[in-house]
Protein backbone atom coordinates (compact mmCIF):
# COMPACT_ATOMS: atom_id res chain seq x y z
CA UNK A 1 0.00 0.00 0.00
CA UNK A 2 1.14 3.58 -0.69
CA UNK A 3 1.27 6.31 1.94
CA UNK A 4 -2.13 7.77 0.99
CA UNK A 5 -3.77 4.35 1.33
CA UNK A 6 -2.00 3.79 4.65
CA UNK A 7 -3.30 7.11 5.98
CA UNK A 8 -6.82 6.33 4.80
CA UNK A 9 -6.75 2.91 6.46
CA UNK A 10 -5.30 4.35 9.66
CA UNK A 11 -8.03 7.00 9.84
CA UNK A 12 -10.76 4.41 9.23
CA UNK A 13 -9.36 2.14 11.93
CA UNK A 14 -9.29 5.01 14.44
CA UNK A 15 -12.95 5.86 13.75
CA UNK A 16 -13.98 2.20 14.04
CA UNK A 17 -12.16 1.90 17.36
CA UNK A 18 -13.91 5.00 18.71
CA UNK A 19 -17.31 3.65 17.62
CA UNK A 20 -16.60 0.24 19.14
CA UNK A 21 -15.57 1.90 22.41
CA UNK A 22 -18.81 3.93 22.26
CA UNK A 23 -16.83 7.18 22.19
CA UNK A 24 -19.27 8.70 19.74
CA UNK A 25 -18.21 12.32 20.11
CA UNK A 26 -14.63 11.32 19.34
CA UNK A 27 -15.80 9.24 16.37
CA UNK A 28 -17.71 12.27 15.06
CA UNK A 29 -14.62 14.47 15.33
CA UNK A 30 -12.41 11.90 13.62
CA UNK A 31 -14.98 11.41 10.82
CA UNK A 32 -15.21 15.16 10.24
CA UNK A 33 -11.41 15.42 10.14
CA UNK A 34 -11.28 12.63 7.57
CA UNK A 35 -14.02 14.26 5.46
CA UNK A 36 -11.97 17.44 5.11
CA UNK A 37 -9.38 15.55 3.11
CA UNK A 38 -11.61 12.84 1.63
CA UNK A 39 -15.12 14.21 1.11
CA UNK A 40 -15.88 11.71 -1.68
CA UNK A 41 -15.16 8.63 0.40
CA UNK A 42 -18.58 7.18 1.19
CA UNK A 43 -17.35 5.34 4.29
CA UNK A 44 -16.46 8.65 5.99
CA UNK A 45 -20.07 9.82 5.68
CA UNK A 46 -21.32 6.49 6.99
CA UNK A 47 -19.00 6.76 10.00
CA UNK A 48 -20.27 10.28 10.66
CA UNK A 49 -23.87 9.12 10.35
CA UNK A 50 -23.32 6.30 12.84
CA UNK A 51 -21.61 8.62 15.33
CA UNK A 52 -24.45 11.17 15.09
CA UNK A 53 -27.15 8.51 15.33
CA UNK A 54 -25.71 7.15 18.58
CA UNK A 55 -25.76 10.70 19.96
CA UNK A 56 -29.47 11.02 19.20
CA UNK A 57 -28.98 13.41 16.27
CA UNK A 58 -31.23 11.43 13.97
CA UNK A 59 -31.97 14.12 11.38
CA UNK A 60 -28.29 15.02 11.09
CA UNK A 61 -27.38 11.34 10.81
CA UNK A 62 -29.84 11.04 7.95
CA UNK A 63 -28.03 13.79 6.04
CA UNK A 64 -24.71 11.97 6.47
CA UNK A 65 -26.10 8.58 5.47
CA UNK A 66 -27.71 10.16 2.41
CA UNK A 67 -24.34 11.44 1.19
CA UNK A 68 -22.74 8.08 1.81
CA UNK A 69 -25.52 6.41 -0.19
CA UNK A 70 -25.18 8.84 -3.11
CA UNK A 71 -21.44 8.11 -3.28
CA UNK A 72 -21.87 4.34 -2.92
CA UNK A 73 -24.99 3.48 -4.94
CA UNK A 74 -24.58 -0.29 -4.61
CA UNK A 75 -24.33 -0.22 -0.82
CA UNK A 76 -26.39 -2.90 0.90
CA UNK A 77 -26.95 -1.00 4.13
CA UNK A 78 -29.23 1.75 2.78
CA UNK A 79 -32.64 0.15 3.35
CA UNK A 80 -31.77 -1.03 6.86
CA UNK A 81 -30.55 2.43 7.85
CA UNK A 82 -33.76 3.99 6.54
CA UNK A 83 -35.81 1.62 8.70
CA UNK A 84 -33.81 2.61 11.77
CA UNK A 85 -34.11 6.33 11.05
CA UNK A 86 -37.83 6.09 10.34
CA UNK A 87 -38.50 4.71 13.79
CA UNK A 88 -36.79 7.51 15.72
CA UNK A 89 -37.62 11.17 16.49
CA UNK A 90 -35.43 13.73 14.66
CA UNK A 91 -33.49 14.71 17.79
CA UNK A 92 -31.76 18.00 18.51
CA UNK A 93 -30.73 20.12 15.56
CA UNK A 94 -26.98 20.67 15.37
CA UNK A 95 -26.39 24.25 14.33
CA UNK A 96 -22.64 23.62 14.28
CA UNK A 97 -23.19 21.21 11.38
CA UNK A 98 -25.58 23.39 9.37
CA UNK A 99 -22.85 24.59 7.01
CA UNK A 100 -21.80 20.98 6.31
CA UNK A 101 -25.19 20.13 4.84
CA UNK A 102 -25.33 23.14 2.54
CA UNK A 103 -24.53 22.42 -1.10
CA UNK A 104 -21.17 24.02 -1.63
CA UNK A 105 -20.81 25.21 -4.28
CA UNK A 106 -24.48 25.79 -5.11
CA UNK A 107 -24.40 24.47 -8.67
CA UNK A 108 -27.21 24.39 -11.21
CA UNK A 109 -28.18 21.29 -13.19
CA UNK A 110 -30.03 20.87 -16.46
CA UNK A 111 -31.80 17.74 -17.63
CA UNK A 112 -31.45 17.03 -21.35
CA UNK A 113 -33.80 14.69 -23.22
CA UNK A 114 -33.61 13.57 -26.85
CA UNK A 115 -36.96 12.89 -28.47
CA UNK A 116 -38.55 11.61 -31.61
CA UNK A 117 -42.18 10.51 -31.32
CA UNK A 118 -42.12 9.89 -27.57
CA UNK A 119 -45.73 10.85 -26.77
CA UNK A 120 -46.13 7.57 -24.87
CA UNK A 121 -43.73 8.57 -22.12
CA UNK A 122 -42.44 12.15 -22.38
CA UNK A 123 -44.81 13.72 -19.83
CA UNK A 124 -43.91 11.08 -17.26
CA UNK A 125 -40.23 11.79 -17.82
CA UNK A 126 -40.49 15.59 -17.60
CA UNK A 127 -42.72 15.49 -14.52
CA UNK A 128 -40.21 13.32 -12.66
CA UNK A 129 -37.46 15.92 -13.21
CA UNK A 130 -39.27 19.15 -12.30
CA UNK A 131 -38.01 19.36 -8.70
CA UNK A 132 -34.59 17.89 -9.41
CA UNK A 133 -33.16 20.32 -11.99
CA UNK A 134 -33.11 23.99 -12.96
CA UNK A 135 -33.90 23.61 -16.67
CA UNK A 136 -35.13 20.85 -18.96
CA UNK A 137 -33.80 20.86 -22.52
CA UNK A 138 -35.63 18.77 -25.11
CA UNK A 139 -33.80 18.06 -28.36
CA UNK A 140 -36.42 16.93 -30.84
CA UNK A 141 -36.02 15.34 -34.27
CA UNK A 142 -39.25 16.32 -36.01
CA UNK A 143 -41.71 14.36 -33.87
CA UNK A 144 -45.08 13.85 -35.54
CA UNK A 145 -47.07 12.26 -32.70
CA UNK A 146 -47.61 15.36 -30.54
CA UNK A 147 -44.57 14.85 -28.32
CA UNK A 148 -43.62 18.53 -28.27
CA UNK A 149 -47.17 19.78 -27.85
CA UNK A 150 -47.47 17.68 -24.68
CA UNK A 151 -44.55 19.35 -22.89
CA UNK A 152 -43.75 22.71 -24.50
CA UNK A 153 -45.81 24.65 -21.94
CA UNK A 154 -44.51 22.75 -18.89
CA UNK A 155 -42.31 24.61 -16.37
CA UNK A 156 -38.55 24.78 -17.05
CA UNK A 157 -38.89 23.22 -20.51
CA UNK A 158 -36.93 24.59 -23.46
CA UNK A 159 -37.41 22.99 -26.89
CA UNK A 160 -34.68 22.68 -29.52
CA UNK A 161 -36.50 21.70 -32.69
CA UNK A 162 -35.64 19.85 -35.89
CA UNK A 163 -32.27 18.45 -34.82
CA UNK A 164 -31.45 15.69 -37.30
CA UNK A 165 -30.18 12.37 -36.00
CA UNK A 166 -27.72 11.74 -38.86
CA UNK A 167 -27.27 8.14 -37.67
CA UNK A 168 -25.28 9.55 -34.76
CA UNK A 169 -26.79 9.93 -31.28
CA UNK A 170 -23.65 11.58 -29.91
CA UNK A 171 -23.86 14.25 -32.60
CA UNK A 172 -27.45 14.95 -31.67
CA UNK A 173 -26.65 15.22 -27.96
CA UNK A 174 -23.76 17.58 -28.63
CA UNK A 175 -26.05 19.94 -30.55
CA UNK A 176 -27.79 20.69 -27.26
CA UNK A 177 -24.73 21.60 -25.22
CA UNK A 178 -24.45 25.27 -26.35
CA UNK A 179 -28.11 25.83 -25.37
CA UNK A 180 -27.64 24.70 -21.75
CA UNK A 181 -27.12 27.48 -19.22
CA UNK A 182 -26.58 25.33 -16.13
CA UNK A 183 -23.28 24.18 -14.59
CA UNK A 184 -24.02 20.48 -15.10
CA UNK A 185 -26.14 18.37 -17.39
CA UNK A 186 -27.97 15.13 -16.61
CA UNK A 187 -29.02 13.19 -19.70
CA UNK A 188 -32.28 11.29 -19.39
CA UNK A 189 -33.94 9.21 -22.09
CA UNK A 190 -37.59 9.90 -22.80
CA UNK A 191 -38.54 6.37 -21.73
CA UNK A 192 -36.91 6.89 -18.32
CA UNK A 193 -38.17 8.66 -15.22
CA UNK A 194 -36.32 9.69 -12.09
CA UNK A 195 -36.86 7.89 -8.79
CA UNK A 196 -38.81 10.16 -6.47
CA UNK A 197 -36.35 9.34 -3.66
CA UNK A 198 -33.41 10.60 -5.75
CA UNK A 199 -34.68 14.09 -6.57
CA UNK A 200 -32.32 15.67 -4.04
CA UNK A 201 -29.41 13.49 -5.13
CA UNK A 202 -29.08 15.24 -8.51
CA UNK A 203 -27.89 18.61 -7.25
CA UNK A 204 -26.12 16.97 -4.30
CA UNK A 205 -23.96 14.82 -6.59
CA UNK A 206 -23.12 17.77 -8.87
CA UNK A 207 -22.16 19.91 -5.88
CA UNK A 208 -19.97 17.23 -4.29
CA UNK A 209 -17.96 16.66 -7.46
CA UNK A 210 -17.98 20.18 -8.95
CA UNK A 211 -14.60 21.42 -7.70
CA UNK A 212 -12.88 18.05 -7.35
CA UNK A 213 -11.86 17.09 -10.87
CA UNK A 214 -11.61 18.91 -14.19
CA UNK A 215 -13.08 16.03 -16.18
CA UNK A 216 -15.76 14.23 -14.19
CA UNK A 217 -18.38 11.86 -15.55
CA UNK A 218 -20.98 10.46 -13.18
CA UNK A 219 -22.59 7.14 -13.98
CA UNK A 220 -26.25 6.87 -13.04
CA UNK A 221 -28.26 3.72 -12.43
CA UNK A 222 -30.75 2.60 -15.07
CA UNK A 223 -33.34 0.30 -13.48
CA UNK A 224 -34.67 -1.76 -16.37
CA UNK A 225 -38.16 -3.24 -16.31
CA UNK A 226 -38.44 -6.15 -18.73
CA UNK A 227 -41.43 -8.52 -18.66
CA UNK A 228 -41.96 -8.12 -14.96
CA UNK A 229 -38.29 -8.46 -14.02
CA UNK A 230 -36.12 -5.68 -12.61
CA UNK A 231 -32.39 -5.30 -13.27
CA UNK A 232 -30.09 -2.44 -12.35
CA UNK A 233 -27.25 -1.14 -14.55
CA UNK A 234 -24.89 1.23 -12.72
CA UNK A 235 -22.64 2.00 -15.69
CA UNK A 236 -24.49 4.73 -17.62
CA UNK A 237 -22.34 7.84 -18.20
CA UNK A 238 -25.01 10.53 -18.10
CA UNK A 239 -23.93 13.47 -15.94
CA UNK A 240 -21.01 15.87 -16.35
CA UNK A 241 -20.04 19.54 -15.91
CA UNK A 242 -20.27 21.88 -18.88
CA UNK A 243 -17.59 24.12 -20.38
CA UNK A 244 -14.78 21.72 -19.51
CA UNK A 245 -14.21 20.16 -22.91
CA UNK A 246 -16.50 17.16 -22.43
CA UNK A 247 -18.88 15.90 -25.06
CA UNK A 248 -20.44 12.68 -26.34
CA UNK A 249 -18.83 10.31 -28.84
CA UNK A 250 -20.25 7.30 -30.70
CA UNK A 251 -23.19 6.72 -33.03
CA UNK A 252 -25.06 4.64 -30.43
CA UNK A 253 -24.36 3.63 -26.80
CA UNK A 254 -22.46 6.89 -26.88
CA UNK A 255 -19.75 7.75 -24.34
CA UNK A 256 -18.60 10.96 -22.68
CA UNK A 257 -15.04 11.86 -23.71
CA UNK A 258 -12.62 14.75 -23.56
CA UNK A 259 -12.98 16.49 -26.91
CA UNK A 260 -10.23 15.41 -29.27
CA UNK A 261 -8.92 12.70 -26.94
CA UNK A 262 -9.11 8.92 -26.82
CA UNK A 263 -12.27 7.31 -25.45
CA UNK A 264 -10.19 5.74 -22.67
CA UNK A 265 -8.15 8.80 -21.68
CA UNK A 266 -6.98 8.27 -18.10
CA UNK A 267 -7.64 11.89 -17.11
CA UNK A 268 -11.35 11.14 -16.92
CA UNK A 269 -12.73 10.66 -13.42
CA UNK A 270 -15.66 8.24 -13.71
CA UNK A 271 -17.75 7.56 -10.63
CA UNK A 272 -21.12 5.90 -10.03
CA UNK A 273 -23.67 7.85 -7.99
CA UNK A 274 -27.09 7.00 -6.63
CA UNK A 275 -29.24 8.69 -9.22
CA UNK A 276 -31.70 6.05 -10.37
CA UNK A 277 -33.85 6.11 -13.47
CA UNK A 278 -36.74 3.76 -14.11
CA UNK A 279 -36.62 2.47 -17.69
CA UNK A 280 -39.19 0.49 -19.67
CA UNK A 281 -37.77 1.00 -23.17
CA UNK A 282 -36.37 -2.54 -23.35
CA UNK A 283 -39.80 -4.13 -23.09
CA UNK A 284 -40.09 -6.37 -26.19
CA UNK A 285 -43.27 -4.70 -27.41
CA UNK A 286 -41.66 -1.25 -27.26
CA UNK A 287 -38.40 -2.43 -28.82
CA UNK A 288 -40.39 -3.93 -31.67
CA UNK A 289 -42.41 -0.79 -32.26
CA UNK A 290 -39.33 1.39 -32.56
CA UNK A 291 -37.05 -1.10 -34.34
CA UNK A 292 -34.37 -0.28 -31.76
CA UNK A 293 -32.44 -3.51 -32.12
CA UNK A 294 -32.18 -3.29 -35.90
CA UNK A 295 -31.12 0.37 -35.66
CA UNK A 296 -28.52 -0.33 -32.96
CA UNK A 297 -26.99 -3.21 -34.91
CA UNK A 298 -26.63 -1.04 -38.00
CA UNK A 299 -24.98 1.82 -36.09
CA UNK A 300 -22.72 -0.46 -34.07
CA UNK A 301 -21.53 -2.17 -37.23
CA UNK A 302 -20.48 1.27 -38.48
CA UNK A 303 -18.64 2.00 -35.22
CA UNK A 304 -16.76 -1.31 -35.33
CA UNK A 305 -15.77 -0.64 -38.93
CA UNK A 306 -14.63 2.85 -37.91
CA UNK A 307 -12.71 1.67 -34.82
CA UNK A 308 -11.97 -2.05 -35.16
CA UNK A 309 -9.53 -2.01 -32.22
CA UNK A 310 -12.02 -0.52 -29.73
CA UNK A 311 -13.29 -3.28 -27.38
CA UNK A 312 -16.21 -1.12 -26.25
CA UNK A 313 -17.95 -1.11 -29.61
CA UNK A 314 -17.32 -4.85 -29.97
CA UNK A 315 -18.94 -5.43 -26.58
CA UNK A 316 -22.07 -3.51 -27.53
CA UNK A 317 -22.19 -5.06 -31.01
CA UNK A 318 -21.86 -8.51 -29.47
CA UNK A 319 -24.58 -7.81 -26.93
CA UNK A 320 -27.07 -6.65 -29.56
CA UNK A 321 -26.10 -9.52 -31.86
CA UNK A 322 -26.71 -12.01 -29.05
CA UNK A 323 -30.21 -10.57 -28.66
CA UNK A 324 -30.92 -11.61 -32.26
CA UNK A 325 -30.00 -15.21 -31.46
CA UNK A 326 -26.82 -15.28 -33.56
CA UNK A 327 -24.71 -16.96 -30.89
CA UNK A 328 -21.64 -17.76 -33.00
CA UNK A 329 -21.24 -14.23 -34.32
CA UNK A 330 -21.79 -12.77 -30.85
CA UNK A 331 -19.16 -15.11 -29.40
CA UNK A 332 -16.64 -14.05 -32.04
CA UNK A 333 -17.27 -10.38 -31.23
CA UNK A 334 -16.88 -10.92 -27.47
CA UNK A 335 -13.69 -12.94 -27.95
CA UNK A 336 -12.25 -10.15 -30.09
CA UNK A 337 -13.22 -7.59 -27.43
CA UNK A 338 -11.43 -9.69 -24.80
CA UNK A 339 -8.35 -9.97 -27.02
CA UNK A 340 -8.20 -6.20 -27.52
CA UNK A 341 -8.95 -5.21 -23.91
CA UNK A 342 -5.31 -5.32 -22.65
CA UNK A 343 -4.43 -2.66 -25.22
CA UNK A 344 -6.96 -0.30 -23.62
CA UNK A 345 -6.08 -0.32 -19.89
CA UNK A 346 -8.92 2.05 -19.04
CA UNK A 347 -11.56 -0.11 -20.73
CA UNK A 348 -13.76 -0.82 -17.74
CA UNK A 349 -16.20 -3.36 -19.18
CA UNK A 350 -14.06 -6.49 -19.55
CA UNK A 351 -16.12 -8.21 -16.86
CA UNK A 352 -19.22 -7.63 -19.01
CA UNK A 353 -17.47 -9.24 -21.98
CA UNK A 354 -16.50 -12.29 -19.94
CA UNK A 355 -19.94 -12.73 -18.43
CA UNK A 356 -21.55 -12.64 -21.88
CA UNK A 357 -19.09 -15.32 -22.98
CA UNK A 358 -20.05 -17.34 -19.92
CA UNK A 359 -23.70 -17.03 -20.88
CA UNK A 360 -22.95 -18.31 -24.37
CA UNK A 361 -20.85 -21.23 -23.17
CA UNK A 362 -23.50 -22.21 -20.63
CA UNK A 363 -26.20 -22.11 -23.33
CA UNK A 364 -24.12 -24.44 -25.51
CA UNK A 365 -23.28 -26.72 -22.52
CA UNK A 366 -19.56 -26.02 -22.84
CA UNK A 367 -19.06 -26.00 -19.08
CA UNK A 368 -15.26 -26.15 -19.23
CA UNK A 369 -15.09 -22.91 -21.21
CA UNK A 370 -17.76 -21.36 -18.98
CA UNK A 371 -15.56 -22.02 -15.97
CA UNK A 372 -12.46 -20.67 -17.72
CA UNK A 373 -14.04 -17.28 -18.49
CA UNK A 374 -15.24 -17.03 -14.88
CA UNK A 375 -11.71 -17.68 -13.67
CA UNK A 376 -10.41 -15.02 -16.09
CA UNK A 377 -12.98 -12.59 -14.66
CA UNK A 378 -11.76 -13.36 -11.14
CA UNK A 379 -8.22 -12.56 -12.24
CA UNK A 380 -9.49 -9.12 -13.26
CA UNK A 381 -11.63 -8.61 -10.13
CA UNK A 382 -11.12 -11.27 -7.43
CA UNK A 383 -14.28 -10.36 -5.50
CA UNK A 384 -16.68 -10.07 -8.48
CA UNK A 385 -19.85 -11.81 -7.22
CA UNK A 386 -21.18 -12.71 -10.68
CA UNK A 387 -18.03 -14.61 -11.61
CA UNK A 388 -18.08 -16.59 -8.36
CA UNK A 389 -21.77 -17.42 -8.80
CA UNK A 390 -21.52 -18.44 -12.46
CA UNK A 391 -18.37 -20.46 -11.77
CA UNK A 392 -20.37 -22.45 -9.21
CA UNK A 393 -23.28 -22.87 -11.65
CA UNK A 394 -20.95 -24.15 -14.38
CA UNK A 395 -19.41 -26.65 -11.96
CA UNK A 396 -22.85 -27.79 -10.84
CA UNK A 397 -24.01 -28.31 -14.41
CA UNK A 398 -20.80 -30.12 -15.25
CA UNK A 399 -21.15 -32.27 -12.13
CA UNK A 400 -24.70 -33.16 -13.16
CA UNK A 401 -23.49 -34.23 -16.59
CA UNK A 402 -20.64 -36.25 -15.06
CA UNK A 403 -23.02 -37.96 -12.64
CA UNK A 404 -25.31 -38.92 -15.51
CA UNK A 405 -22.32 -40.24 -17.44
CA UNK A 406 -21.15 -42.16 -14.38
CA UNK A 407 -24.58 -43.76 -13.94
CA UNK A 408 -24.63 -44.80 -17.58
CA UNK A 409 -21.09 -46.26 -17.37
CA UNK A 410 -21.95 -48.22 -14.20
CA UNK A 411 -24.98 -49.78 -15.84
CA UNK A 412 -22.92 -50.55 -18.93
CA UNK A 413 -20.25 -52.20 -16.76
CA UNK A 414 -22.83 -54.73 -15.59
CA UNK A 415 -24.22 -55.27 -19.07
CA UNK A 416 -20.72 -55.84 -20.48
CA UNK A 417 -20.42 -59.14 -18.62
CA UNK A 418 -22.88 -60.66 -21.10
CA UNK A 419 -20.55 -60.16 -24.03
CA UNK A 420 -17.03 -59.76 -22.65
CA UNK A 421 -14.80 -62.76 -23.36
CA UNK A 422 -11.35 -61.20 -23.22
CA UNK A 423 -8.06 -62.72 -22.08
CA UNK A 424 -7.96 -60.62 -18.87
CA UNK A 425 -10.48 -61.90 -16.34
CA UNK A 426 -13.07 -59.28 -15.39
CA UNK A 427 -13.82 -58.52 -11.72
CA UNK A 428 -16.97 -60.53 -11.05
CA UNK A 429 -17.79 -58.42 -8.01
CA UNK A 430 -18.65 -55.57 -10.38
CA UNK A 431 -21.64 -57.45 -11.72
CA UNK A 432 -22.42 -58.96 -8.32
CA UNK A 433 -22.47 -55.88 -6.06
CA UNK A 434 -19.81 -53.18 -6.80
CA UNK A 435 -21.74 -51.48 -9.63
CA UNK A 436 -24.96 -51.60 -7.60
CA UNK A 437 -23.20 -50.02 -4.61
CA UNK A 438 -21.79 -47.22 -6.77
CA UNK A 439 -25.26 -46.64 -8.24
CA UNK A 440 -26.70 -46.43 -4.73
CA UNK A 441 -23.98 -43.87 -3.87
CA UNK A 442 -25.02 -41.79 -6.88
CA UNK A 443 -28.64 -41.94 -5.72
CA UNK A 444 -27.55 -40.66 -2.29
CA UNK A 445 -25.48 -37.88 -3.86
CA UNK A 446 -28.58 -36.83 -5.81
CA UNK A 447 -30.39 -36.36 -2.49
CA UNK A 448 -32.79 -39.30 -2.91
CA UNK A 449 -32.14 -40.68 0.53
CA UNK A 450 -35.08 -43.08 0.79
CA UNK A 451 -34.34 -44.60 -2.61
CA UNK A 452 -30.65 -44.91 -1.79
CA UNK A 453 -31.43 -46.58 1.53
CA UNK A 454 -33.59 -49.18 -0.22
CA UNK A 455 -30.75 -49.88 -2.67
CA UNK A 456 -28.22 -50.33 0.16
CA UNK A 457 -30.59 -52.70 1.96
CA UNK A 458 -31.02 -54.82 -1.18
CA UNK A 459 -27.24 -55.13 -1.53
CA UNK A 460 -26.88 -56.00 2.17
CA UNK A 461 -29.59 -58.64 1.82
CA UNK A 462 -27.43 -60.39 -0.78
CA UNK A 463 -24.12 -59.67 0.93
CA UNK A 464 -24.53 -59.25 4.73
CA UNK A 465 -20.71 -59.37 5.09
CA UNK A 466 -20.25 -55.96 3.43
CA UNK A 467 -19.39 -53.75 6.41
CA UNK A 468 -19.07 -50.67 4.20
CA UNK A 469 -22.77 -50.96 3.38
CA UNK A 470 -23.64 -51.39 7.08
CA UNK A 471 -21.76 -48.18 7.84
CA UNK A 472 -23.56 -46.26 5.10
CA UNK A 473 -26.95 -47.38 6.42
CA UNK A 474 -25.95 -46.60 10.01
CA UNK A 475 -24.95 -43.11 8.93
CA UNK A 476 -28.27 -42.57 7.16
CA UNK A 477 -30.22 -43.78 10.20
CA UNK A 478 -28.38 -41.33 12.46
CA UNK A 479 -29.19 -38.30 10.31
Amino acid sequence: MNQATDRKQSASNAIRQALTARKFKLAEKLALDSLRSQPLLAQNWVFLGEALLHQGCVQEAGHAFERGSVLDPQAQWGSEVQKVLAGKPPGDKREDLAELWQLQPAVTVAAAIMTRNEARCIVRCVNSLQDAVDEIIIIDSDSTDGTIELVEHMPKVKIIRSVALNDDFAWKRNQALPHIKSDWVLWVDADEWLFQEDIGAVRLAASMFHDRFQHTVLNVCQVNQIQGKISADYANPRMFPLNRGLHYYGRVHEQVVIEGEDMYDNRMMRRPVRIRLHHDGYEPAIMGQQNKLERNLRLLKLMVEQEPDNPGWLLYYGRETLATGDIEKAKALFLEAERLAPGKPNFGRLLDVLMYLNKIYMSTKDYEQAQRVCLRALEVQPNFPDAKYHLAKAKMRQAGVLLQQAERSLKESKEAFRTYRGTVTADAAIADWKADLALADLTAIAGKQAEAKAQYEQILGRHPELNMVLKKLAGMNNE
